[in-house]
């Protein structure tokens, strides 16, 4: 079955709220109360499906990642609420404990029960991926693709926060509330297990997480409390998550799949997440000797092999792809737990509006690590504004270097070489393709992109 993505409706048994004044906090969206009424309402859903999972998403909840359906063994990786009852708190007076959305580092987005944009990337063809683009740009800016492959129980999730500010600030949505059925205490993995989802991150995407009780959300921050985004800062992660089952206390997860080797028994298991067809496990023993066997493993059922036959007892397994490529390692020690993450320095920004300095103070600005990209900004907007615009199309090229990640310094850049005539009349824009490259829907750029019609198109 190919990758799939489309739009569907869900039918969901809510919780019926009204306005209740507005706060600092939720500005510009309004506080909320219960009113003790439910009602069945239908909501937008966005379907992106393989042969083994089918993931759907709310745009109008925040777009959040509602459901992680593995159907492999028929079960929703998140909890399973079946009435839209909110909780409290949140920024705008309640949460909702269902799946998995994008937040700050206290508490739930102001978006949390807000529309937001959203755009799909459909395979062209069977071989290729599917994605979904889900982003909210204001004060809490992010952009966040889902891209789910052909034959892999794998989803990949790469997130993209901006402060669009000139000033640092630390309510950027630099972390991930996961509301699972419940969270496996017992994992001794080298990154995040609930019961039945693994996450694959490298060291140091997240800098410490909360794994809570069972009712309680699952909690993976970018930054430790205290940590602010600096003046036009760009920050984008990813991470994997690997739908699993069958595998009680996990003690490896990667791309093939999440896997058992536990130093009290002699039992491995294996859920992959992709057929593994010709391939080869190698174990080798306590005293070094190597035995191997074939192996052929499908991901609708959990493989499992006693070792106790291994003489001297097994002490490492590895599988290797039929060229001969390392797949996966596991070791039979306990690997440090993940229940805790060290939390990385806070980064200082100084609090500088660029704005009210002079354009020498903002040269000496330039060799400031932390505040360079936003003096060189301000600089080539002043030289846009005065009509010089190869002096703005320089300082732009400076701020890229620095910070080649920003939508809007690109389309910037495009505009003030298209006002000041620098580009060719058939050149092909570049800037204005990276900017559309890293943020396919930044409300600027889809309004630019509008307003280059014809006047013929409407």
């Amino acid at each position: 079955m190919p990758v799939q993505v489309y739009e569907d409706s869900l039918e969901l048994t809510v919780d019926v709220l009204e306005e209740n004044g507005y706060t600092k906090a939720s500005w510009p969206y309004p506080m909320l109360k219960q009113t003790g009424q439910q009602e069945r309402r239908s909501f937008r859903a966005v379907i992106l499906e393989n042969e083994y999972l089918k993931l759907t998403f709310l745009p109008e909840l925040g777009g959040r990642l509602w459901e992680l359906f593995d159907r492999r063994c028929q079960q929703d990786a998140f909890s399973e609420n079946l009435i839209l009852a909110p909780a409290s708190p949140g920024l705008c007076g309640y949460q909702l404990p269902k799946g998995m959305l994008l937040s700050n580092h206290s508490n739930h987005p102001r978006v949390a029960l807000a529309n937001v944009d959203m755009q799909v990337e459909s395979p062209e063809s069977d071989l290729d991926e599917g994605s979904v683009f889900l982003g909210s740009y204001g004060q809490e800016s992010f952009g966040c693709k889902y891209t789910l492959f052909p034959g892999k129980a794998v989803l990949r999730v790469e997130v993209s926060i901006s402060n669009r500010s000139a000033v640092a600030t630390s309510t950027g949505l630099d972390s991930v509330f996961v509301h699972t059925n419940s969270l496996n205490e017992q994992t001794h993995l080298e990154g995040i297990c609930t019961d039945s989802i693994a996450f694959n991150f490298e060291e140091g995407t997240f800098a410490r997480a909360h794994v809570g009780l069972a009712a309680e959300p699952l909690f993976l921050s970018r930054r430790s409390d205290a940590a602010e985004l600096g003046p036009r800062q760009i920050d984008n992660f990813a991470f994997e998550m690997i739908p699993f089952f069958g595998v009680n206390v996990p003690t490896f997860a990667g791309p093939a799949g999440v896997g058992s080797f536990a130093p009290t028994g002699n039992e491995f298991k294996l859920c992959s997440s992709a057929p593994l067809l010709d391939h080869k496990i190698i174990v080798q023993s306590n005293t070094g000797d190597i035995f191997e066997a074939p192996l052929n493993v499908y991901p609708e059922a959990v493989y499992e092999t006693d070792l106790l036959s291994i003489p001297g007892g097994a002490s490492i397994v590895q599988i290797k792809s039929p060229g001969g490529d390392e797949v996966a390692t596991i070791k039979k020690s306990w690997l440090k737990g993940a229940a805790h993450l060290d939390s990385v320095q806070d980064s200082l920004f100084p609090h500088v509006n660029p704005r009210i300095l002079t354009d020498a103070q903002l040269l000496n600005l330039t060799s400031d690590f932390t505040l360079r990209v936003t003096a060189y900004l301000e600089l080539a907007a002043r030289a846009t504004e005065r009509g010089d615009y190869q002096r703005a199309d320089t300082c732009y090229e400076h701020a890229l270097l620095f910070n080649g990640d920003d939508p809007l310094a690109w389309w910037a850049k495009s505009v003030n070489r298209r006002i000041g005539n620098l580009d060719d009349e058939n050149a092909e824009r570049t800037e204005l393709l990276n900017a559309h490259y890293l943020s396919p829907l930044e409300p600027c750029l889809r309004a630019e992109a509008f307003l280059a019609q014809p006047r013929n198109n409407g």
